[in-house]
């Protein structure tokens, strides 16, 4: 026994170091892609606003050009809202007003391990919980302004309250997990197999079924739909082999866990000791992939990131004795533990490689004297959030976009020129003149000057448009 608690104290302790010491070297990662839309979110959370602001709702009232992606937004009662939902940005938001990112950094790792903390707890299973804190790249996300660390603590705390059998709570929050992340409807469907002694499906069903139809008929009075609105966004499937085989192989190399737990599994076929939990666990695993929108970003698995909590509670190594951990299993944690220490340390390098674009780039674009910054690229529009605190105004245009709503926008501030940015592959183009019909005044814009931003590391070019 005594030997179990000097190898998870080792573990925990080497853990601590090395996320702490990757905290201060990523603090000069600036957010990007969705990171800067729930940055953006946690800032007006901090002023009391839960809508994303848009200052020509009146020329543009069907956002025809709002400055994002039409999956990351929803419009309702001439509102717009982010598909993020607002609980993470709110939960955070006195860390970030109060601390900037270090202060949400410093708050994710106490939830990370207050997380593992808790899931030892479940259990008491030295070698579980050490392949719970070392056995996924999940604690990349303690760097960055996302809400995967905060969905992995709600995960913990629903396998926790189930385990001490308040099912009632449990399946409570498990609709609250799933309303916000739909992907993590997998883990819930498998919470019941985690716990055979504790089978108390009937209560915790039943409040999963009332749970979510509450919560149905509270979206469809705030927002104007029955479903959570990651699904409503995300309802067309297609199915892409090459995208599948992509989750595998990253799913693979960030999650040892899940190597080892399919090494077992192979082991235990083969003595057919089958175990119907464990397949169906890999079932689960596999459908992900193949239902999975896109590859969730970040060139991290994070659609499959709520499984890893149920390989670690599913693993079996052998049984339990007197004698503690054997010394076999901590010689396996300790060589995963360093490679998975290698993957974080390859990903905050391209972190920060990506980072140092955002940061060139938005030095550049402030050098741009327009105010009004037009783009047609969606994922650099999202590049350019942070420009919104310097009173620039951003648009995005869609390849169909109206012309009429255009210059009403123009005209609203009195527009003599706006700048045009274009980042290859460029969907389409302005051209020369921009002009309306019927129009009887000052109805035309014409290209004045082309030129690409010079200390920016991305080719974007820059088409400045005056009007005549």
């Amino acid at each position: 026994m005594e030997h179990s608690k000097k190898a998870i104290g080792f573990f925990v302790s080497l853990a601590f170091l090395v996320l702490g010491y990757f905290s201060f070297a990523t603090k000069q990662i600036e957010p990007f892609a969705d990171f800067a839309l729930l940055e953006w979110q946690m800032k007006l959370a901090g002023q009391g606003i839960f809508h994303l602001p848009y200052q020509h709702l009146l020329e543009d009232p069907e956002f025809l050009f709002f400055p994002l992606p039409e999956i990351f937004f929803h419009i309702h009662n001439g509102l717009v809202y982010s598909t993020f939902p607002n609980l993470y940005p709110i939960l955070f938001s006195p860390f970030y007003l109060g601390f900037g990112i270090m202060g949400v950094k410093l708050a994710q790792i106490l939830l990370f391990f207050l997380s593992i903390y808790l899931f030892h707890l479940i259990q008491k299973d030295d070698i579980s919980t050490i392949l719970l804190l070392f056995g996924s790249s999940i604690s990349i996300y303690i760097f960055l302004i996302h809400e995967t660390i905060f969905f992995f603590f709600l995960e913990i705390i629903i396998l926790y309250f189930y385990h001490r059998k308040w099912s009632i709570l449990s399946g409570v929050l498990s609709i609250c997990l799933v309303w916000m992340r739909p992907e993590m409807i997998f883990a819930i469907f498998f919470l019941p197999f985690c716990f055979p002694k504790e089978w108390e499906w009937k209560r915790f069903v039943g409040a999963c079924v009332i749970t979510g139809a509450l919560f149905a008929i509270i979206n469809q009075i705030t927002l104007g739909t029955f479903l959570p609105l990651r699904v409503l966004k995300n309802s067309a499937f297609q199915f892409r082999p090459e995208l599948s085989l992509y989750l595998l192989k990253i799913w693979i190399e960030q999650v040892p866990i899940f190597v080892l737990f399919v090494f077992y599994l192979g082991k235990s076929i083969v003595r057919k000791e089958f175990l119907f939990r464990n397949l169906f666990l890999i079932s689960l695993t596999i459908a992900i992939m193949i239902i999975s929108p896109n590859t969730g970003g970040h060139n991290t698995p994070r659609y499959l990131f709520g499984l890893i909590p149920l390989y670690a509670l599913t693993f079996r190594y052998k049984e339990k004795n007197k004698e503690g951990t054997p010394k076999i299993w901590i010689l396996v944690c300790l060589i995963i533990s360093f490679y998975q220490i290698n993957v974080i340390f390859q990903q905050t390098k391209e972190l920060k490689k990506i980072s140092k674009f955002q940061t060139n780039t938005i030095q550049e674009l402030k050098t741009v004297d327009d105010s009004i910054l037009v783009f047609n690229n969606s994922d650099f529009a999202f590049v350019a959030l942070p420009l919104l605190e310097q009173k620039k105004d951003l648009l995005l245009l869609r390849s169909d976009y109206p012309k009429e709503t255009f210059f009403r926008i123009l005209d609203s501030k009195n527009t003599k020129s706006f700048s045009f940015l274009e980042l290859p592959p460029s969907p389409f183009s302005l051209g020369e003149t921009l002009s309306l019909s019927n129009c009887k005044k000052d109805c035309e814009f014409q290209k004045n000057a082309t030129w690409q931003l010079p200390a920016a590391l991305l080719p974007i070019t820059t088409t400045s448009y005056q009007r005549k």
